[in-house]
């Protein structure tokens, strides 16, 4: 569990060891559950739940707006290897620079580098660095920087095509999110109405909160809502997904 959360931080490009995250996540949940009793006590559970699972959701949000910004950077990172082909460097020294750049491509290849730097052949480094990461462009332009390890810089213009056909490829992606953008929008609306309305019934009549999750049917319908809430959002992202950018 420890490798598995390092992991999340790490790909969430959070600077925090997995025992500093458990540990504001424990606070943050007593704090929520000091909160809530002293203002809605029936909700205790209900709070200290959604509080327990708001810091696994903020680590794959995290992850996936880093993952954005790394396939983003990609083109650029493939230029850049390009350029210094041109000028009579190699895939290699331009790997070395990239793991040296604040770039979101860097720990990819810095990944890259120890390999080659334990012994591993460039190739076969970038050959499982496209297996580890499976993001878009990665295996095209793993292959890419392959073939051009064994090119040189005749494979210059060849990087610079790939990059620029990756960004056409990015632009269409973000294109077809743009235009589904209103039913994102109304599937968020839809699916946290009923979270606001329990909410604000429990500041305006505490008595219904009470009977929701004071009672054997209460808590029924309590469990039945939210199964129900958490199967309408995976359906509803499922209708309005997209590939992500």
């Amino acid at each position: 569990m420890r490798a598995r959360l390092a992991d999340a931080l790490a790909d969430a490009d959070v600077d925090a060891t997995p025992e500093t995250a458990v540990q504001t996540a424990a606070i943050g949940v007593a704090a929520c559950a000091i909160v809530t009793v002293a203002v809605v006590p029936p909700l205790v559970v209900p709070a200290v739940v959604a509080t327990a699972l708001a810091g696994p959701v903020w680590l794959r949000v995290a992850s996936a707006r880093q993952e954005r910004r790394f396939v983003l950077a990609l083109p650029t990172a493939l230029e850049q290897v390009a350029s210094e082909l041109r000028g009579g460097g190699s895939v290699a020294s331009a790997v070395e620079h990239l793991a040296q750049s604040p770039s979101p491509v860097a720990r990819d290849a810095r990944r890259v580098h120890t390999r080659t730097t334990l012994g591993m052949g460039l190739a076969d480094s970038l050959a499982v660095w496209s297996v580890e990461h499976d993001a878009a462009g990665v295996r095209a332009a793993a292959g890419a920087l392959a073939v051009a390890a064994t090119m040189g810089g005749r494979a210059a213009d060849a990087l610079d095509r790939l990059a620029t056909s990756l960004r056409e490829r990015l632009d269409a992606v973000a294109e077809a999110n743009a235009l589904s953008t209103q039913a994102r929008l109304s599937a968020v609306v839809v699916g946290a109405a009923p979270l606001g309305y329990l909410v604000f019934a429990s500041l305006v009549d505490a008595r219904s909160v009470s009977a929701l999750v004071g009672t054997g049917v209460g808590r029924v319908c309590l469990v039945a809502g939210s199964a129900f809430e958490a199967l309408a959002a995976l359906w509803m992202r499922r209708i309005v997904g997209s590939e992500p950018v």
